[in-house]
């Protein structure tokens, strides 16, 4: 027999939490199986649960000042600038001037000033290719305008400048110097600029000039005589005589012998 206080001196064996009839607690099943569940919902929470986005910081600034189209006015840049070019033919033929039309418009948001007399504000033709090495400027409408013109443009937005040059398929030099030789058959080019401004040029308008041959006489005769004759001298009558000339005796072309009358006897 085992003594009372050796029993209370026994561990606990693996059923000392069971009831008198065998049976494990209730309660402390139900509290394991709750923590289990609570452990595997708190996994998939964390799991599922989408990323809280970061919050955007945006860097506040001042809204731009409104502009003003009548402000104060400023000179025009190349890029307030745009230039236009176009011209009433490209078949240029002597004799018969090319009208070119010039265009200049403020495409910017504010009121600018310009210079744009004659002498700037030009159209130059060349003969060949406008920028390569071996074109050759042949007119320009700045050679012969007066050098002390002023015109001061005042171009608002969207405003246009348009002026008129005309070419009269002739040389030019600068200082309109006369003497210049004449123009040759082929393809020319032109294009519109001004001076004052850099950077501020027009497309390219391309021309061709022709020179006609000149026209033959149809008989192929250069003096222009149809009958080839010669008009040296008065011409001469059948008879020997020059035409127009009367002659010296009157009765130089009569009978020398009067005829005698029929049956006449002395």
């Amino acid at each position: 027999m085992v003594s009372a206080p050796e029993r209370a001196e026994r561990p606990p064996g693996p059923d000392a939490d069971r009831e008198p009839d065998g049976r494990r607690p209730r309660g402390r099943g139900r509290l394991i199986a709750v923590l289990v569940v609570l452990a595997l919902g708190g996994i998939g929470v964390a799991v599922t649960w989408p990323e809280a986005e970061p919050s955007i910081v945006s860097d506040k600034t001042d809204p731009p000042a409104p502009v003003d189209p009548n402000a104060a006015a400023s000179p025009c840049t190349a890029e307030d600038l745009d230039i236009g070019l176009a011209a009433d033919r490209l078949a240029v033929t002597p004799g018969v001037p090319v009208k070119f039309t010039v265009s200049l418009q403020n495409e910017g948001e504010v009121q600018c000033l310009v210079e744009g007399p004659r002498h700037s504000l030009a159209v130059t033709v060349y003969q060949g290719e406008v920028g390569e090495p071996t074109a050759e400027r042949v007119w320009s409408s700045a050679d012969c305008a007066d050098p002390d013109e002023e015109r001061l443009l005042l171009l608002g937005p969207g405003d246009v400048d348009i002026t008129d040059a005309n070419w009269s398929d002739a040389r030019s030099a600068p200082g309109c110097e006369p003497g210049q030789p004449k123009l040759t058959a082929g393809e020319y080019t032109a294009q519109a600029t001004l001076a004052d401004v850099e950077g501020v040029a027009s497309d390219v308008v391309r021309l061709t000039y022709t020179v006609p041959e000149p026209s033959r006489s149809p008989s192929g005769n250069p003096s222009g005589n149809p009958s080839g004759s010669s008009s040296e001298g008065p011409s001469e009558s059948a008879s020997g005589s020059p035409s127009g000339r009367p002659s010296a005796n009157p009765s130089e072309n009569a009978s020398s012998h009067p005829s005698k009358k029929p049956g006449t006897h002395r």
